[in-house]
């Protein structure tokens, strides 16, 4: 079954993880090294067609699924260490996740487990769901599935969906000093956000709703054809909208379409060239899960059994893996793992080692029990 390692060797694979530079597509490395930590044990190893890495363990049911991604922003960060942390470019998105949740399965191997353990590394997470997708298509059907993402130890039961429009807006260029003849593309295109925004706000309207049940439009890019003294021919923009499990995807998709031909239709009474293209490069629902399900329960006793603390459940705004299987499979589902999440992708991005071994230490408590408990 191969030999346990040592706790040492553990945050020596950590270590590694997180001096590894691997933006989005570029996971080689950081694949090699899983690779690494599964040699000398009977797992199943393999790569599929856009790069995950997959390691599969025993056989039969339970099936417990255990993912998180391999790639980090394309911003690298100096490799630090001072006393307990690790500072460096995905020591907390989400290299900790990653490595606790193949190190758990590691230890697993190495004493023998009835079920089946699979953890996958995917990639290409910050820029697509090309690889999530990919190996949900491929993959068994779980029993029960936890993504590692850093909730600082707590469980994530809830996560806003998520829309990406590719925004275009064409109209006859003009000179600055003719401004009122024209109709400028920036400005349709921030009409058209503030439209978007104000249509939203129309949905829970007289409710006094928290952030996560708040829906928002965020302008995030925009490029025009960068002539200083010129109205643009071309604006182009990503809107991102995040809204609630409550709203679903659909009406998202309605708001933004009728939005785009009320703003087209009043501006072509000047320009009659002039459009407004919307693409859709993203489109999933919020999801939020049950907290009675087997699996939150057998997480919330493994975290409060090593921390010694009442475990917590919380709601995330952000959008991740589990909004993507909730497509694919009705199934059991959180988000677990090490890191506080306020210090993603900035320069403070840091992780304490201890918490990391806590982190290792609960999902084995949890593998053991729930694949020992049939």
């Amino acid at each position: 079954m191969g030999r346990q390692l040592t706790i040492d060797e553990e945050l020596d694979f950590l270590r590694a993880a997180i001096k590894i530079e691997a933006p989005s597509w570029k996971e080689k490395e950081v694949v090699a090294l899983l690779d690494t930590i599964f040699e000398g044990t009977p797992a199943r190893i393999s790569i599929d067609d856009v790069g995950n890495f997959i390691a599969t363990s025993g056989s039969g049911n339970p099936i417990i699924l255990l993912s998180s991604h391999m790639d980090t922003i394309d911003q690298p960060l100096p490799f630090k260490e001072d006393g307990d942390w690790i500072t460096g470019r995905g020591a907390v998105d989400c290299r900790p996740s990653l490595l606790a949740m193949a190190l758990a399965t590691r230890r697993m191997i190495t004493k023998g487990h009835p079920g089946t353990i699979i953890f996958s590394g995917i990639v290409a997470e910050e820029v697509s769901t090309a690889g999530i997708e990919h190996f949900l298509n491929d993959s068994l059907k779980p029993s029960c599935a936890i993504f590692g993402e850093p909730t600082a130890l707590k469980i994530c039961i809830a996560y806003k969906g998520r829309a990406w429009f590719e925004i275009s807006v064409l109209a006859k260029p003009g000179h600055v000093a003719a401004a009122w003849i024209h109709v400028n593309g920036i400005d349709v295109m921030h009409e058209l956000k503030e439209k978007i925004a104000y249509n939203l706000a129309e949905l829970i309207k007289h409710k006094k709703l928290s952030p996560f049940y708040t829906p928002r439009a965020i302008l995030t890019t925009m490029e025009t054809d960068n002539i200083p003294n010129m109205l643009p021919r071309k604006v182009r923009a990503d809107l991102d909208i995040r809204f609630p499990p409550t709203i679903p995807k659909e009406t998202i998709g309605s708001i933004v379409e009728i939005a785009r031909k009320e703003i087209e239709a009043k501006h072509r009474v000047r320009d009659d060239t002039l459009s407004i293209e919307t693409r859709t490069m993203s489109l999933i629902n919020g999801v939020r899960v049950s907290t009675k399900s087997r699996l939150c329960k057998d997480l919330t006793a493994a975290i409060e059994k090593v921390t010694k603390q009442k475990s917590i459940l919380v709601k995330k705004t952000g959008t991740t893996f589990m909004n993507h299987i909730a497509e694919y499979h009705d199934i059991p589902i959180v988000t677990f793992g090490p890191g506080d999440p306020a210090l993603e992708h900035g320069d403070a991005e840091r992780i304490s080692k201890s918490k990391f071994l806590q982190a290792v230490l609960i999902l084995e408590n949890f593998l053991e029990n729930r694949l020992r408990d049939l």
